[in-house]
């Protein structure tokens, strides 16, 4: 039986139909992506014989260049599909460090109907099935299907790397790949997690319209991959309103247990455990991330800042000394830069950044000549009345927008400003007092409905030191949430970094 077959295949209990790629059994029916199918069929057509994992590489992908993820996705889904509808009758089989093979008590293609000449479109490309043309179809689809696989792997690239404001420009890829392959798992669960990302972080101009398109392609992907990651990532996000502390750390942890090598659910637990004021957890974490993905700016610009909040103000110049050049509009990457030149008494440097002409997109990050040229002068010479003009700037630049407000919270900090400090961050955090920031009201976005949620990274930062040794502060956490976070975990915000 040859693996690119357009008839029907009887697989113990199964009935698999190439054509309309759907296995059909005793525990019901599903559809499979063409590259499953393929999978699928290549295992068959060897007879039990275990495959080794490069020879399903060349089969499935030719030359395009993909992960092990890719494999492993794959096999997960024809694994789960095979479960569902053969109770268990057929398997796969993993042999360590080797491949795969197919275990199922018999196999019988005799059933062959009569082939008509007929026009079949699969992954986006129409093609016509007769008994002279299956070779012209499958190399046609395999191309197609490596089109999409390049167009995925591009909006997972500029996914990872992006700053949250601009996650929409991984969703053209993301589109494309999924006009070729509509029932692509991988690439919805992208789409999904991108969608909410910029709905979260305002990079929509209809924030709530967004945010209902990330879960419909969320839900679209659970359903064709219950597991899928990125879209199981997506849910936890748009959910995280109706979450405690507690119960976000869990659902990203037992994320991460199922997929300990994905770099976007890293990343979103890095940002969870810092925003919980677990630096040296979240160091580690980070660490992971950075050893998966060493050509990304994401984990390098959060490296930095976390050799900053431990206290290791060189290390944390040098390595962000050393990115600027790398990614130089790249606005976190140059956020870093900037905050920890500016809050560790390079202010010189700092004004010499704001000036430059060479930078991030103005959308892209908070950073404002109004708010910073006072504080600045107000850092190198805290003066009584620079001091005031710097107090002046940052509460009016804590109206305008929450990235400005974090901001202010720790100038006025760093000047001695403690109460200004502790308004700007009731205002921002409980939304209390005449400071509060402008935000969208989006239904089910965190951002609107629980501001805290990883949004707290700089309450543990090191201008906030004193904010932190106030009575006030103790109020703070209990408010949002964080106090009850620490008591159930057993732990206590630290700004250390784990010894090597």
């Amino acid at each position: 039986m040859n693996a690119s077959a357009t008839f029907p295949v009887r697989l113990a209990a199964l009935t698999i139909d190439p054509v309309r790629r759907r296995i059909t059994g005793p525990g019901g029916e599903a559809s499979l992506e063409p590259l499953v199918l393929q999978l699928l069929l290549h295992l068959i057509d060897r007879k039990g014989q275990v495959l080794q994992r490069r020879e399903l590489f060349n089969h499935l992908w030719g030359n395009a260049q993909v992960g092990d993820d890719s494999l492993n996705r794959l096999v997960g889904s024809l694994r789960k599909a095979l479960e569902r509808t053969s109770n268990g009758a057929v398997e796969i089989e993993t042999v360590p460090r080797v491949g795969y093979r197919l275990l199922a008590d018999s196999v019988d293609s005799d059933l062959k109907p009569s082939l008509n000449r007929r026009s079949v479109l699969v992954g986006g490309t129409c093609s016509v099935l007769a008994l002279g043309g299956i070779a012209f179809w499958r190399a046609t689809m395999n191309k197609r299907l490596a089109e999409a696989q390049q167009y995925t792997d591009r909006g997972d690239e500029l996914l990872r790397d992006a700053v949250p404001i601009e996650a929409g420009n991984a969703v053209p890829p993301l589109r494309s790949a999924l006009e070729i392959d509509p029932g692509n798992a991988k690439a919805l669960g992208l789409l999904a997690l991108a969608e909410e990302t910029r709905a979260n972080n305002g990079g929509s101009s209809d924030a709530g319209e967004t945010l209902g398109e990330a879960e419909r392609a969320a839900r679209a992907a659970l359903k064709l991959d219950p597991d899928e990651p990125h879209a199981r990532l997506a849910m936890i996000d748009i959910r995280a309103a109706n979450l405690v502390w507690t119960q976000m750390e869990d659902r990203l942890e037992a994320l991460r247990r199922s997929f300990p090598t994905n770099v976007h659910v890293l990343g979103s637990l890095t940002s969870f455990l810092q925003a919980a004021g677990r630096t040296s957890k979240s160091w580690t974490v980070n660490e992971q991330a950075a050893a998966l993905a060493p050509t990304s700016p994401t984990p390098q610009w959060r490296r930095a800042l976390r050799l900053w909040t431990a206290g290791r103000n060189e290390e944390a110049l040098s390595l962000s000394e050393r990115l600027l050049p790398l990614w130089p509009r790249h606005s976190l990457v140059w956020n870093a830069r900037f905050m920890i030149l500016a809050f560790t008494g390079r202010t010189g440097a700092a004004e010499a950044m704001l000036r430059e002409a060479v930078g991030p997109a103005e959308n892209a990050h908070p950073v404002r000549l109004a708010q910073w040229l006072p504080t600045l002068d107000a850092f190198a010479d805290p003066s009584r009345e620079r001091v005031a003009r710097a107090r002046e700037a940052n509460v009016a630049a804590a109206r305008l927008n929450p990235g400005q407000a974090t901001y202010a919270a720790m100038a006025l900090a760093q000047l001695g400003e403690i109460d200004a400090s502790f308004a700007v961050i009731n205002a921002l955090l409980l939304s209390k007092g005449p400071l509060v920031a402008e935000r969208p009201i989006v239904p089910r976005s965190f951002v609107a409905n629980s501001p805290s949620w990883c949004r707290t990274q700089w309450l543990f930062m090191p201008p906030l030191a004193r904010v932190r040794n106030d009575d006030r502060f103790a109020a703070l956490c209990e408010e949002i949430g964080l106090s009850a976070y620490w008591r159930q975990r057993g732990v206590v915000p630290d700004t250390r970094l784990p010894e090597w």
